[in-house]
């Protein structure tokens, strides 16, 4: 029994591992684009509640999950410089 869950902590080590590297790839490898925002939320009522930043970019939406605090300088519809991904698809408020 031990060793299943042994067995089961190295796996799920090793996904976020690798998930956390793409995710560090995709940083290096993103150039700064403009983009809207067409979306906020930034109270967080309940304890599980995130800041949500919709923004859209190339005609595609992608969510954003920023801290409370950095969530309140963004405003609707403001046009935002962010950072693209182009080889993953992935979009990031800053690097």
């Amino acid at each position: 029994m031990t060793f299943i869950i042994v067995l089961a902590l190295v796996i799920a080590a090793v996904f976020l591992f690798k998930a956390n590297d793409k995710d560090n790839a995709a940083r290096k490898d993103a150039k700064p684009v403009k983009a809207i925002i067409t979306k906020l939320r930034c109270e967080q009522r309940l304890k599980g509640d995130k800041s949500i930043v919709v923004v859209s970019y190339n005609g595609k939406s992608y969510s954003v999950f920023p801290t409370e605090k950095k969530c309140f300088q963004y405003q609707l519809n403001q046009e935002v410089e962010v950072f693209y991904s182009k080889k993953y698809d992935k979009l990031f408020l800053e690097l």
